[in-house]
């Protein structure tokens, strides 16, 4: 005799109220089963998905604002575009900055670009150093050579800037 006879004699002994009973019980088992398979799971990744949104929603804001950004730097042309001698900006630059007494030397490579060298350098100082030449005078970085010092955050660099006249969007 096999599963499915064994099921239906079963089911034939029983009365019409345990059959009910039964029914409800089966019934019962398996809204439970669905309900711990698909439901639930779903609310749990309804709650993780409402607590990281607004956090993508800050994170997309920000990068539509830096997009604008780029795009209002990328159509604004450079101090060093109009026609200002590079090597005198930079050097007026490394005067009003923490950097004045590490900067060796600043010389023309190139029509367009300019070397500077400073021996012992706070890495921080000179990131800011650049991102301001960047912002305020439109040239770029065009090379670096960066050589820590025995002093933590000390670095030692030599690096050349271009004018950011022939630059493309």
């Amino acid at each position: 005799m096999g599963i499915g006879e064994a099921l239906s004699a079963f089911w034939a002994e029983r009365s019409r109220r345990e059959r009910a009973v039964l029914a409800g019980a089966g019934a019962l088992v398996l809204v439970a089963a669905l309900y711990a398979s698909l439901w639930e799971p779903g609310l749990e990744a309804r709650k993780r998905l409402s607590a990281t949104l607004p956090r993508l929603r800050a994170q997309v804001e920000d990068m539509r604002l830096q997009k604008k950004e780029v795009e209002l730097l990328r159509r604004t042309p450079g101090a060093s575009s109009q026609g200002a001698d590079l090597r005198a900006q930079q050097r007026a630059s490394v005067e009003r900055s923490p950097l004045q007494k590490s900067v060796e030397r600043i010389e023309w490579r190139t029509n367009d670009r300019v070397l500077v060298a400073a021996a012992a350098v706070d890495f921080d100082q000179w990131l800011d150093w650049v991102r301001a030449l960047q912002r305020e005078l439109g040239v770029r970085l065009d090379s670096c050579e960066i050589s820590a010092l025995a002093q933590p955050g000390r670095v030692r660099i030599e690096a050349v800037f271009a004018s950011g006249a022939g630059r493309g969007p």
